[in-house]
């Protein structure tokens, strides 16, 4: 009996004990480490800097325009021709559900004007149903420190 109850204990004892808190956390800070040496030949200095460079980058939304490229009410449609256009398009590209719809719009453009322009130049691609839409449009903005 004495034998059970000890088994009973000890197998409590060894389910009750998470393996991620055996160890002090604060044991385990690592210093950063330093990119590898065929990265700091190639472009002569540490990715460490250009890392923290784009810390200061900060995207900011404004309104503005997008283009709708496509829209459906399936959305395995909506993702298979997501993946086509990505392929093709080289900006920005959105999903985009708008119950019932599924809307793929592309781009980020502050003026009316540069997503016309943009939009010819899709229709000659051979892009029929291309519209333009309002959209709130994301924005790169610097901090100067």
């Amino acid at each position: 009996m004495k034998t059970f109850i000890f088994i009973i204990i000890f197998t409590g004892q060894l389910l009750a004990q998470d393996s991620m808190f055996w160890f002090d956390m604060n044991t385990v800070l690592d210093p950063v480490p330093k990119t590898p040496k065929i990265l700091d030949k190639i472009f002569g200095t540490s990715q460490l800097g250009l890392l923290d460079s784009l810390k200061s980058a900060r995207v900011k939304s404004i309104d503005g325009f997008r283009l709708q490229v496509y829209e459906t009410s399936a959305v395995e449609e909506a993702n298979r021709k997501f993946k086509k256009f990505e392929k093709v398009l080289n900006d920005s590209l959105y999903l985009v559900f708008d119950a019932p719809l599924y809307k793929l719009h592309y781009g980020n453009f502050v003026t009316k004007k540069d997503a016309e322009t943009q939009k010819v130049n899709l229709k000659r691609k051979g892009y029929k149903n291309v519209w333009i839409v309002r959209s709130r449009i994301e924005q790169l903005d610097f901090l100067i420190e």
